[in-house]
């Protein structure tokens, strides 16, 4: 089942007249997309295409303007429209898989378009964030019939590990939404299925699991805990046919280009739809649409990429200084005459007491707007960085200005705050993973849950080693340095160390804290029994206090 994109079509598909009049298996006739799909569809693809970044952010079209020109990521200046005189500029610009400077000729927005690389502020992202929680191993487990179809989830060898990481997860992190469908296989071509054996033989008794991007789930109805009830899949076969798969409880069918009926229904035994619609997070206003998580990301992807273009049409018309010479020496047609050997006579002025020579003079460009972008594109670079939580910490290699580095324990927030981001998004994997492996089992038992899905366990990791090793051995060496000094006020001193390593390690299970917690108070509460002790002999024989003992610290040389 082809469910690939394709943007040449959807580019058009912007509205009720891209898809066909249905007349669905109960009769009803459905002609129009949701209303939520309507509203947000343009939206995800210029999500996918900020992911996907190059040719096909370059070259994507979100409608057409007032005056008919293609709305692109780089917005056109006023002065970039073609003018009434001229003739018409073709709309749809290059045809695609043409090189990208095909058009870069006096035009200045396309010299823009051309020459502008495009930005990945969403791509590394979410590949800094998703290699964070990929790094760790993630514990399954499951019947035995999913195990073995986590060996081959996709149907060509894809293990769940290689399937989240690689498609699942960055799709969905960067649409906020993805529909996954489960299914058996198809039956090949030319075979018959006439017994179980053949089943069997023909391996259609495992399932199958692939994606819906959002743009290409058109229509749907929601049970009442918020599954699909009915749904219209938007198919684009390998030579560039358009079919619309209708989904319900009971069976499936499919739509031609025009609307006319090909197949079906054929029913299925799932007793429900077999397409589910994993979420980032839900938009509060909407009942089925997800909230994008690098939504603010692509925003500033998008403002730098037409501010890196600004600077780049500044460089190239800078690169050729004004000449400016005297008045009468420029033709009409604006050259200057050059005799042989590319010598320039200078003109003789001889108004005056005496003989002068004109001289010619270089303009120089004024510098201060290509200096304000360079600055404003830094800024928007930090501010993607902040949104991700990939800036260094203030004072770090590769900072600059006037920011003061922190230090001691301050950094840790830096490291609490990267561990609480990290876990949200791999609780968000987990949970997704879960309702995943629920619905193969279903179809794996086709529609009959023999009542061991409650054993499915998916647990991804929830504590991030975000330090470097120099953090690290400075944060050991100062938490050594704290506890060697404390003793002096138990209560105060154990409520702040507790505090203290769950900032230093985030993520832990509770039974490990109240571990921690238990060896906090037993050396405090040492510590305290042995303060009266020392009071007394430093009473009896005053002299030197003796020191403490460092904990982790070996014996003190005396002086």
């Amino acid at each position: 089942m082809a469910l690939a994109p394709n943007s040449a079509i959807l580019a058009c598909m912007n509205g009720p007249a891209g898809m066909p009049r249905l007349k669905l298996p109960d009769g009803r006739i459905v002609d129009r997309p949701h209303p939520e799909w309507l509203m947000h569809q343009l939206r995800w693809r210029w999500l996918l295409d900020s992911w996907e970044g190059g040719e096909a952010y370059r070259m994507a079209v979100y409608g057409f303007d007032p005056q008919g020109m293609p709305i692109r990521n780089l917005i056109r200046h006023k002065r970039e429209y073609p003018s009434s005189f001229e003739a018409a500029a073709p709309q749809a610009g290059r045809p695609p898989g043409t090189d990208q400077a095909a058009q870069a000729t006096d035009d200045d927005y396309e010299l823009r378009r051309a020459r502008t690389p495009v930005p990945t502020f969403v791509a590394e992202a979410a590949e800094a964030h998703l290699a964070r929680i990929y790094g760790r191993e993630v514990h399954r487990e499951g019947p035995e019939r999913l195990v073995a179809w986590w060996r081959n989830v996709d149907g060509r060898g894809g293990t769940i590990d290689d399937w989240m990481a690689g498609t699942i997860a960055p799709l969905l992190l960067v649409l906020g939404q993805l529909d996954i469908i489960v299914d058996h296989p198809a039956v090949p071509d030319g075979e018959e299925v006439r017994s179980r054996a053949d089943e069997v033989r023909l391996g259609l008794d495992s399932c199958v699991a692939s994606y819906i991007l959002p743009e290409n789930l058109v229509w749907w109805s929601l049970d009442r805990l918020g599954g699909y009830a009915e749904c219209l899949v938007r198919e684009v076969a390998d030579g560039g046919e358009v079919r619309w798969r209708f989904w319900d409880a009971r069976s499936w069918a499919i739509y031609g280009e025009s609307g006319e009926l090909v197949r079906g229904p054929t029913p299925h035994p799932y007793g429900r739809v077999p397409i589910i619609r994993v979420f980032d997070r839900r938009r509060p206003r909407s009942r089925n649409i997800g909230l994008p998580r690098y939504e603010s990301i692509a925003e500033i992807q998008r403002e730098f990429y037409n501010r890196d273009s600004e600077l780049i049409l500044s460089d190239t018309t800078q690169a050729h200084p004004l000449l400016q010479g005297p008045e009468d020496y420029v033709q009409a047609d604006g050259t200057v005459p050059i005799g042989p050997n590319w010598l320039l006579p200078k003109k003789k002025n001889t108004g005056g007491s005496g003989a002068t020579y004109e001289g010619f003079d270089v303009v120089p460009f004024p510098k201060e707007g290509a200096e304000s972008i360079r600055l404003n594109k830094a800024d928007l670079r930090d501010a993607a960085d902040r949104a991700a939580l990939l800036m260094k910490p203030a004072g770090g290699a590769g900072t600059s200005g006037s920011t003061v580095g922190q230090s001691g324990i301050s950094k840790r927030l830096d490291q609490a705050a990267g561990n609480d981001l990290l876990g949200k998004i791999a609780s968000m994997l987990g949970r997704a993973e879960r309702q995943v492996a629920e619905l193969a089992l279903l179809v794996l038992d086709d529609g009959r849950p023999r009542g061991d899905a409650a054993a499915v366990r998916v647990n991804y990791p929830t504590q991030f080693d975000l330090f470097t090793a120099e953090e690290l051995a400075r944060a050991i060496a100062q938490f050594q340095g704290i506890v060697a000094d404390a003793g002096n006020a138990p209560a105060t001193e154990s409520e702040l160390l507790r505090k203290l390593v769950r900032l230093m390690l985030p993520g832990l299970e509770d039974a490990d804290y109240a571990g921690f917690d238990a060896e906090i108070a037993a050396y405090l509460e040492a510590r305290a029994s042995d303060g009266p002790a020392e009071e007394a002999a430093d009473g009896a024989n005053p002299g030197p206090a003796p020191s403490r003992p460092r904990v982790g610290a070996g014996p003190r040389r005396e002086a």
